[in-house]
């Protein structure tokens, strides 16, 4: 007897090849009926046959989906079969817009092996194609202008395309059907390699010549998926240190691209779950220990990776996640190259061809640039493991945003932006139970990345449908720049404005991320760098006792006077200073300091303690702070 099935699933179903997943699978049942996106609301599943076929198909979404989805929810209803369908089809994707749906929105996606092996078929029409993708890879969330996730809503509208590809596209038993970023070198975007001077350097394939040059020696600017790296070979040091030099940037870590995972494997020590994270559709960098005694030492030396991360034990690795990644292996001789962002620490990523060669015109010495437009730029993700099986994030950006966590509660209905703290900041925006983080902002006390928070916010808000806030929430510090935008914000759109002090924000965290009941209290102790304090003064070392709404300072380190303002939370020389700088003798202090720095490329001397010492005296540029500065 036939039945019909409504089934209604939500979760990571659209831009990852699931709809021809259904279709392939309903036919081979010989279903009939239809799967459709629903734009910000999942995918609709209306199919007819008999109740077997119908749970068959259901099984099959649960448990053989294809690697790159996650199903969140299934709902099904059943009723009696209309016969209204004659065959089983893919419909044109909804645009109508729910203000209530929870849309999952597809994060950018680590080229699949398949599109990797047409990358490399001299017999394919991808051969040697730097933008190869398919409906289960490439990238999704910085080209997407708006939703339903189709390619006239992603900046791949500017590439129509060409009778091969579009064959491939509407063909649901193709495996770029619909693929929103598929293109070939014929009607695709394109690379072009130019040098200093904006002169095109070769006619030959731009990738294979800048390998060729990396390989040389050269310094080279990469524009990418979502943003602009600087590679550099490693088999020597000389261009590592060349690069230092250009960039100013002396002592922190450069990050490791590295050529496939065996040779990953020799460099670095690599336990199961960081293997899992790190071959992953996502390919983030991992900050692993380097491995002594390496087959690969050789060709990258222990000097070399003393230049690469200088003083660490550990250095953070990737592996290739692009197909012009792909391919500058294929053609490079090296097992591994630096891949460092292009832009200045804390600065937004280059994404556009002028900015990067003017920015970077002194310090890469060739340029592969695209025309493909970046709609959101986004960095590298970085993950470290705290213990066995606890991986954090140091940075969550590209491969991860803008999947959403969950986040049920009473206020479930309310939609909420959040603007972040003034360091390492994101954006976030609540709504239906869940949280939306932007991209990776950095140091919101730059104009320009107050510029970044603001456009990366107002995409996500147009994106999940979000025309009226209910509230924002910032710092309670008064003089961030991000809290000038919270009130700018709240000002402009008649809605309350949220004060958080810092250390509250931390504690309350700490009962989200750990699963705490909602109305529970905890005991906090905070070790922080600073925090604005309810009293005005700079907080640090509290022992707070509260829960999501509010908290009482119980305790805590007590307040000493630090030369420098800020420069007293970075060098922990000053906190020092701050602490026993009266107490015990200057010939101590400088035993026990040695040669510790109290500014950039300062180091401690006997006249500079005594500067300092006096300076705390007469409380001359001074911070009373609980804080011990960051380690």
């Amino acid at each position: 007897m036939k039945r019909r099935a409504i089934i209604h699933v939500t979760g990571i179903v659209q831009g990852v090849g699931f709809r021809p997943f259904v279709y392939r699978v309903a036919k081979s049942l010989s279903l009939m009926g239809y799967v459709l996106n629903l734009g910000d609301a999942g995918v609709e599943i209306v199919v007819e046959g008999t109740e077997k076929q119908i749970k068959k198909l259901i099984n099959s979404i649960k448990n053989d989906l294809p690697s790159i989805s996650r199903i969140d929810t299934l709902d099904s209803k059943w009723a009696p079969a209309e016969n209204t369908f004659s065959e089983f089809v893919i419909h044109k994707s909804s645009i109508e817009r729910n203000d209530e749906a929870i849309p999952v929105l597809p994060p950018d996606i680590a080229i699949c092996n398949d599109c990797v092996k047409d990358l490399l078929d001299p017999q394919s029409s991808w051969y040697q194609y730097g933008f190869t993708s398919c409906a289960a890879c490439g990238p999704r969330y910085s080209t997407i202008t708006d939703l339903p996730y189709d390619r006239r809503n992603t900046t791949m509208i500017d590439f129509p395309l060409c009778d091969t590809c579009n064959t491939g596209y509407t063909n649901p038993l193709d495996r770029r059907y619909h693929a929103q970023t598929t293109a070939c070198d014929t009607c695709g975007p394109r690379y072009r390699l130019v040098d200093r001077d904006e002169n095109n350097f070769t006619d030959e394939n731009p990738i294979v010549a800048i390998a060729k040059l990396i390989d040389d020696g050269s310094i080279a600017a990469l524009q990418g998926i979502a943003g602009t790296h600087i590679a550099t070979k490693t088999s020597d040091a000389g261009p590592i240190e060349i690069l230092r030099e250009r960039k100013k940037r002396f002592q922190r870590p450069f990050a490791l691209m590295v050529r496939d995972f065996d040779t990953l494997k020799e460099l670095v020590n690599i336990n199961k779950l960081e293997e899992r994270i790190i071959t992953s559709w996502r390919r983030p960098i991992v900050l692993a220990s380097k491995k002594s005694n390496s087959c690969v030492l050789p060709l990258i030396q222990e000097s070399v990776l003393d230049v690469i991360a200088p003083g660490l034990d550990s250095i953070g690795v990737m592996l290739p996640y692009s197909p012009m990644h792909h391919l500058l292996f294929k053609y490079s001789k090296e097992l591994a190259l630096v891949m460092t962002s292009a832009n200045p620490t804390g600065m937004p990523m280059y994404i556009d061809p002028k900015t990067i060669l003017k920015e970077l015109g002194s310090i890469a010495d060739y340029f592969l640039l695209h025309d493909r437009r970046i709609d959101q730029r986004s960095d590298d993700s970085v993950v470290k493991l705290t213990s066995e099986d606890n991986p954090v994030f140091i940075r969550r950006a590209r491969g991860y945003v803008p999947e959403p966590l969950v986040f049920n509660g009473p206020w479930k209905s309310l939609k909420i932006l959040g603007v972040g703290p003034e360091e390492k900041a994101t954006g976030a925006l609540a709504k239906s139970g869940r949280v939306y983080m932007t991209q990776y902002i950095g140091d919101t006390n730059q104009v320009e990345n107050i510029e970044f928070l603001t456009q990366a916010i107002d995409h996500m808000k147009h994106l999940l449908n979000i025309s009226k806030l209910d509230g924002v929430a910032c710092d309670l510090h008064p003089e961030f720049l991000s809290t000038e935008l919270a009130e700018q914000i709240t000002s402009e759109n008649d809605i309350p404005l949220f004060r958080v002090q810092h250390h509250h924000a931390h504690l309350s965290s700490l009962i989200v991320d750990g699963l705490i009941p909602i109305d529970n209290r905890i005991v906090c102790i905070t070790a922080d760098g600073y925090g604005y304090g309810e009293d005005g003064t700079a907080w640090g070392g509290e022992v707070l006792v509260g829960g999501l709404k509010d908290y009482e300072r119980k305790g805590g380190l007590i307040a000493q006077d630090y030369t420098g303002g800020d420069l007293s939370a970075i060098y922990s020389s000053r906190a020092f200073l701050g602490i026993v700088g009266d107490k015990m003798e200057s010939e101590k202090i400088l035993q026990i300091l040695a040669s510790a720095e109290v500014s950039p490329s300062q180091k401690i001397t006997a006249d500079m303690l005594d500067i300092l010492v006096k300076a705390s005296n007469r409380k001359l540029n001074t911070v009373r702070s609980t804080s011990t500065g960051r380690v």
